[in-house]
């Protein structure tokens, strides 16, 4: 009969280890559901605190003093920090590149032993020479005719050419004056005083 009393006595000493984690269970419930949640702005305002100020100081922050979040601060951010750039993000064709910089002339060589020190630009280049007139390739070999219009007889190799003031000879030549021994011949593409003088040959 000991036997039947001793597994009543275990089933006691289990029942009662249950009957304690059930009542442990119970307080440690209770307390959770009692225990009072912070309020979101109460928290947001100790982080703030928190957070040092721009000089090192920190202060307490109210609630009223958090500004709201409106719809516009959830607007996305079109334009990046450098500003609009004007390029299509959807145009896949290359940018119009940007004409290089245009060079700056190397300065003169300093000058060599014995030249001048040249300060300021160069001179302009001097004007290209005056050509020279054709020589007078005829010979006068006499005057004839009328005083008041006379008629100068030339030889040019060997041909004769007779000719009166105003007259063009080959070409080149203009006789501008004819005298009683002399003529003066002037150049045809040259200003009249540009003349030669020939007096009369044998």
């Amino acid at each position: 009969m000991k036997a039947p009393a001793l597994g009543t006595r275990g089933q006691a000493i289990l029942f009662g280890a249950l009957a304690i984690l059930l009542l442990f269970a119970v307080v440690k419930w209770r307390g959770r559901e009692k225990a009072p949640a912070a309020p979101v702005p109460v928290a947001v305002a100790e982080r703030r605190e928190a957070r040092p100020a721009r000089g090192g100081r920190s202060r307490a922050v109210a609630p009223e003093e958090i500004p709201l979040i409106t719809a516009r601060d959830l607007e996305p951010r079109l334009r990046g920090i450098g500003g609009d750039t004007g390029r299509d993000l959807f145009d896949f064709r290359e940018p119009t590149p940007t004409p290089p910089p245009v060079p700056t002339p190397a300065p003169p060589p300093p000058p060599g032993p014995g030249q001048p020190a040249f300060v300021g630009p160069l001179p302009p280049p001097p004007p290209p020479p005056t050509p020279a007139p054709p020589e007078v390739t005829f010979r006068l070999i006499g005057i004839f005719g009328p005083k008041d219009h006379p008629i100068a007889a030339l030889q040019y190799g060997d041909e004769i050419i007779n000719a009166r003031e105003g007259d063009v000879v080959l070409r080149v030549w203009r006789i501008q004056k004819v005298g009683y021994e002399s003529i003066d011949v002037g150049f045809v593409g040259f200003p009249p005083t540009e003349s030669r003088r020939l007096g009369i040959t044998q």
